[in-house]
């Protein structure tokens, strides 16, 4: 196996209630037909990550004012942390897909090498074992 630059992975929640239920992260937030979209922590620190992780969120919502951010679902709600064990246990590929100039610790999770969307299985342990790490509600 190749060696790993990270040991946990984060995400991030936006406010879609989809997302979150009875204030923990649904399974709906771990299935996404492109692979889940996730940040290697490479050796940072947590509140490094934090404040990278809210420059990300204020990146990708740019061109919309805070009211539409709010009618859209993409307010930022929580930072959700797994580590490689838990990825492992649940045998998902965390695959680096770093972004140039935006995100080089940039990787999705996906369902193995070959298959991109996670199981429904895989999905709902990842709700279950993810932990947050920084709830904004």
């Amino acid at each position: 196996m190749a060696s790993r630059d990270w040991k946990e992975v984060y995400r991030r929640v936006k406010s879609k209630p989809v997302f979150m239920k009875e204030g923990r992260p649904s399974s709906a937030l771990f299935k996404d037909s492109k692979g889940v979209s996730v940040d290697r922590d490479a050796g940072r620190n947590l509140n490094d990550i934090i404040v990278d992780e809210e420059r990300l969120h204020a990146l990708y919502n740019g061109g919309m004012n805070e009211e539409e951010i709010k009618e859209k679902g993409e307010e930022l709600k929580a930072i959700i942390s797994l580590t490689d064990e838990q990825c492992d246990s649940v045998e998902v590929c965390v695959i680096p897909d770093p972004i140039a100039g935006e995100n080089e610790n940039h990787a999705v999770i996906q369902k193995s090498k070959t298959e991109i969307q996670l199981s429904k299985s895989q999905a709902r342990n990842l709700a279950k074992m993810s932990t947050i790490v920084k709830n904004y509600a």
